[in-house]
């Protein structure tokens, strides 16, 4: 087995851990040493991957978002396929960035890391900063792809969708909870179709402003 492989165990391992026992205790409601038991690791070893306790609230939920941001960029990757040269095909490859996000399962990533913070009664400013950075990483990810597939994208195009895109999910995120506190993974019909309801709104605002 090689060393990063090894190096990557250990890291799943440990987010594995912080998952259960955040799920199990909120998002305070456990420690760095009872990680490392719970991965069967070192304190160090934890200490290697992360700083501290926060950071590894946002790699739990990066670790949540990675099947959805997966479908996000193979979404985008299919909607950006020969792009129209110029203006045109920017506004294509801005659109290919939104429409990605009705198309994936974002419900349930935001239901599941609700679960592993704590509850609408349990939120607080650090909460919404682990659950914002960890949508900013996503977008992260998105702008690298769209550097790679519309090159000529204007940037601070690219970034003021992204950025709108990232905190308007959190926003709409929060707000679904709260209408929501009974929320599981295994989101119910009714809150499903809420969900859809505030990404539709929050959609038609990015892409055609107040005026839509």
């Amino acid at each position: 087995m090689t060393l990063t492989s090894t190096r990557e165990q250990r890291r799943r391992a440990i987010l594995d851990a912080a998952r259960t026992l955040a799920t199990e205790h909120g998002a305070d409601g456990f420690t760095v040493d009872q990680v490392a038991a719970l991965a069967g690791v070192s304190r160090r070893t934890v200490f290697n991957h992360v700083a501290g306790i926060d950071q590894l609230l946002v790699a739990v939920c990066e670790q949540i978002l990675a099947e959805v941001t997966s479908d996000l960029l193979d979404a985008v990757d299919r909607d950006t396929v020969d792009l129209p040269a110029g203006e045109p095909g920017s506004r294509a490859a801005l659109a290919a960035v939104c429409e990605s996000a009705r198309g994936v399962d974002l419900a349930t990533a935001v239901a599941t890391i609700a679960r592993v913070l704590g509850g609408p009664g349990e939120a607080d400013e650090r909460t919404d900063a682990i659950s914002r950075t960890a949508l900013e990483h996503v977008g992260v990810r998105l702008r690298e792809r769209l550097h790679d597939r519309a090159p000529a994208l204007d940037p601070l195009d690219l970034e003021l969708t992204l950025v709108l895109l990232t905190n308007g999910l959190a926003a709409i995120a929060a707000l679904w909870i709260c209408d929501h506190p009974d929320l599981t993974p295994d989101v119910a019909p009714d809150a499903r179709a809420d969900w859809d309801r505030l990404l539709d709104r929050l959609l038609l605002r990015l892409q055609h402003g107040y005026a839509g």
